[in-house]
C-alpha cells in the first residue's frame, strides 16, 4: 500500500497528529532512579516562538509507511540537539482535540492545525509536517496544558532506534530461537505421524 498524501490546505479533524518525544538528560544523582513514567513536560516547551511543532502521523490512525518516512527526519533532529537526544516517538493525538478541546480542557481555547510542510533536500524536508499557533501564554503553563490534553486523551507511539542491520540480526535470532522452541516441544516430531 502507498503512502499516505496529506492534502496541503487543511487538516482533518480526524487526523493523527504527533509531538516528537526524544529522551532528556537525567541529573546526575538520579541516574539510579527509575526513569519517570508518564511524558516528560520538556518535550511539550516551546520557546523558540508561538508556533507548536507537529508531524500529521495519517488520515485516522497512525499510518506505518508515513512513520517509516518521518523515522529517519526525527532521528535526525535528534542528532541536531547539542548534546544529542535519543528519538523515542511521538505522542499521539486526534487533531480535533486541539481544535475543539473537550470540556474542562479548553483553557486556553481552539488551536487549530496548520499544515505547514517543510521543503528542503534530504532529511531537512518534512512533507508531513503542522504547527499549531498557540495563544500569547508563558511557555510553561502552555506546556503543562498541551502535555496534559495528549497524556489524557492521545497515545504514546513508541519506535526501537535501531539500525536496518540491528534489525535483521534480531529478527534472525528471534526466528531461530522460535524454531528452537518448537522443535524442543516436538511440535515437528515427525515421530508423532
Amino acid at each position: 500500500m502507498s503512502r499516505w498524501t496529506p492534502p496541503g490546505d487543511q487538516v482533518g479533524p480526524n487526523e493523527h497528529v504527533g509531538r516528537r518525544l526524544f529522551d532528556e538528560p537525567m541529573l546526575i544523582a538520579a541516574q539510579s532512579q527509575p526513569r519517570f513514567a508518564g511524558l516528560d513536560l520538556r518535550n511539550f516547551e516551546e520557546k523558540r516562538d508561538r508556533e507548536f511543532s507537529l508531524d500529521r502521523l495519517g488520515r485516522s490512525s497512525v499510518d506505518n509507511a508515513v512513520v517509516g518516512y518521518l523515522l529517519p527526519r526525527s532521528n535526525a533532529a535528534g542528532e541536531a540537539f547539542r548534546p544529542a537526544k535519543a528519538f523515542n516517538g511521538w505522542a499521539v493525538l486526534r487533531a480535533r482535540q486541539l481544535e475543539n478541546p473537550p470540556v474542562g480542557s479548553d483553557r486556553y481555547g481552539r488551536m487549530p492545525v496548520i499544515p505547514s510542510p517543510q521543503t528542503g533536500e534530504g532529511l531537512s524536508e518534512n512533507l508531513y509536517h503542522a504547527h499549531v499557533v498557540t495563544p500569547q501564554v508563558d511557555y510553561y503553563s502552555l506546556a503543562l496544558h498541551l502535555r496534559q490534553l495528549f497524556a489524557r486523551y492521545g497515545t504514546v507511539r513508541q519506535v526501537r532506534n535501531e539500525t536496518p542491520s540491528e534489525l535483521r540480526q534480531n529478527l534472525a535470532s528471534r526466528i531461530a530461537d522460535s524454531l528452537r522452541k518448537v522443535f524442543r516441544l516436538g511440535w515437528l516430531d515427525r515421530r508423532r505421524r
